[in-house]
């Protein structure tokens, strides 16, 4: 009875009715039900947690975006009688198999029919104010991942609501053929309709619509970042977390330096489908509507390997015809059109470890200057040759000026990578932030702490990713079944700094951490010469940004890319 009676102080709506219902079972099984706005829900209450949660799962947040509504805006679901079961994680949406990346014991099903969204409500709490709430978007380049592929029971433990949600991928949510009939966006589109729904609904399950922070990482910080600037997310959120990703980075949206255009791969993918009318905008996305999923994704993948544009060949792109990015970011933040909200921005010590095989290989891979030049090279595959030759001569400039010794130019070679990708970008988008939005909080940090269970060679530190194992909690039972851990103690440390700092940010505006030892002031960044940042590592430690270098290379970037 106890845990029936918790819920129903925690789910009392400010207006001063109950939400919650007991279900048909007995008063002890953990079965509660909530009211929202589209009918009823049946979850379940998770005891085994410290702090037992709620769990919500599979809730339709849009229609399916099937048949007609494929390539279209969502649109709001219909309503339900009855009660629906929310006891289990809906559909993933459409996506090639990366089982790397796969941290569920049982992968969901995978379907067109995906835009579901989940919500982890604490059970104990202070008081009758509503919770904080922290809305995860996944990452996965907008070609892989899911709201479910990570559990943030963890996280709602420490007195927040967490929402976690799915939106559609690759050319599901991103084709474009660059008119007003395919403008693209449609998986940013989804993360709008979510948000919206949490303003909608989520104070049914205890948490604050006006207190929201949205959080991702990789490709899920490109579009929190990208979220800050659209106007059609203005006001949905309060607070956001950017984790090794922003909207400057050269994979985060379309460039107009791309060697290969949107309009062009979808134009192959169509033909690859069978639809072959490229010059009639209507015909050709009626028929594309009407293909099997499975053919146009596997069309999709098809293309993206022929073409060898990388794994982002479909991503956001600025377009009018719905407003989500009407002007390129650069733009938008030169112009200070951004919404004014706090922010978390950074990075990990050596992103780039996961993804080039040449810095792990055994034996070493021996560099010389021209190696070094070749590897650098590399990441610039998308963009066009001319393209190619004026971003490698500005990153080698600056990065290969000590060719001393092999060791040298390795470490040099993924330091060029690091901040190309991410680390400039971040700066520079953090630099206009600050300047635009002064009466905000903004926040940079460097993780740099090595996993225990890392198998990246010993001279490297964090890769990408490595911060969510702590995010998520690192004592997680998906990340040590999947080999990742067992943890140890320092491990363990970082990750309750971690989840403290990310839901003290949530609750206050204030990241930092009082964890013993481990835990520092974590100050604001400013602006360029009061640029702190925290260190974070198992003692983290407040320190001033001194790589101006790293900023100006990104602007020079975004000179040829622009």
């Amino acid at each position: 009875m106890r845990v029936i009676w918790l819920l129903q102080v925690l789910f009392a709506s400010a207006l001063g009715a109950s939400c919650l219902h007991r279900g048909q079972r007995a008063a002890d099984d953990g079965f509660l039900m909530v009211n929202i706005s589209y009918g009823t829900l049946r979850g379940k209450v998770d005891s085994t947690p410290s702090v037992p949660v709620a769990k919500f799962l599979g809730i339709p947040y849009a229609k399916p975006p099937t048949g007609p509504l494929r390539f279209k805006a969502p649109v709001t679901p219909d309503k339900w009688n009855g009660v629906r079961d929310a006891l289990t994680v809906g559909n993933e949406c459409l996506q090639k198999d990366i089982p790397l990346f796969n941290f569920q014991k049982i992968t969901p099903k995978r379907s067109e029919d995906c835009l579901f969204l989940n919500v982890f409500s604490p059970t104990q709490r202070n008081s009758q104010t509503p919770l904080p709430v922290m809305v995860w978007i996944h990452g996965g380049a907008y070609v892989i991942g899911s709201g479910s592929q990570f559990d943030v029971t963890s996280l709602a433990t420490k007195g927040v609501v967490l929402v976690s949600l799915n939106y559609r991928l690759d050319v599901f949510g991103f084709l474009s053929t660059e008119d007003n009939t395919l403008p693209g966006n449609y998986g940013m589109l989804d993360m709008i309709a979510a948000l919206q729904w949490v303003k909608e609904n989520i104070a049914y399950f205890g948490g604050d619509p006006n207190m929201v922070t949205i959080f991702g990482e990789s490709a899920g910080a490109g579009a929190v970042s990208l979220l800050t600037l659209s106007p059609l997310a203005n006001g949905l959120f309060q607070r956001a977390v950017m984790e090794s990703g922003v909207s400057l980075c050269p994979w985060s949206i379309d460039y107009p330096g791309n060697r290969v255009s949107s309009r062009m791969i979808a134009r192959l993918t169509s033909q690859v489908a069978q639809c072959d009318d490229l010059n009639n905008p209507k015909a050709l996305l009626s028929c594309l509507q009407q293909v099997d999923a499975n053919k146009l994704l596997n069309a999709s993948i098809a293309i993206s390997n022929a073409l060898e544009v990388g794994i982002t060949s479909l991503t956001p792109r600025v377009e009018t015809t719905f407003g989500f990015l009407p002007e390129s970011p650069a733009t938008l933040l030169s112009k200070g059109k951004i919404s004014h909200v706090d922010t978390i921005r950074g990075f990990n010590s050596d992103e780039i470890g996961l993804f080039a095989n040449v810095f792990s290989k055994s034996p070493p891979v021996q560099f010389s200057e021209k190696v070094a030049r070749q590897v650098i090279g590399e990441q610039l595959q998308q963009f066009t040759k001319r393209d190619q030759e004026k971003l490698l001569k500005v990153l080698t400039s600056t990065f290969l000026t000590n060719t001393s010794s092999s060791d040298v130019l390795r470490r040099a070679s993924l330091d060029a990578r690091d901040n190309f990708s991410f680390v400039g970008p971040t700066i520079v988008e953090l630099d206009y932030v600050v300047r635009n939005v002064p009466d905000k909080k903004h926040y940079l940090y460097e993780f740099s702490h090595r996993p225990s269970f890392s198998k990246s060679p010993p001279w490297m530190s964090a890769i990408h990713v490595d911060e969510l194992f702590y995010v998520f909690d690192v004592q997680e039972k998906r990340f040590t079944d999947k080999g990742f851990g067992p943890p140890d103690a320092v491990d363990i440390l970082v990750s309750q700094q971690m989840m403290e700092m990310w839901t003290n940010f949530a609750k206050t505006g204030n990241p930092t951490s009082t964890v013993p030892t481990g835990g520092a002031m974590w100050s604001q960044y400013l602006s360029p010469t009061a640029p702190h940042y925290l260190f974070i590592n198992s003692e983290s430690k407040l320190r001033l940004w001194s790589q101006s270098d790293v900023a100006d290379v990104s602007r020079k970037v975004l000179d040829v890319l622009e």
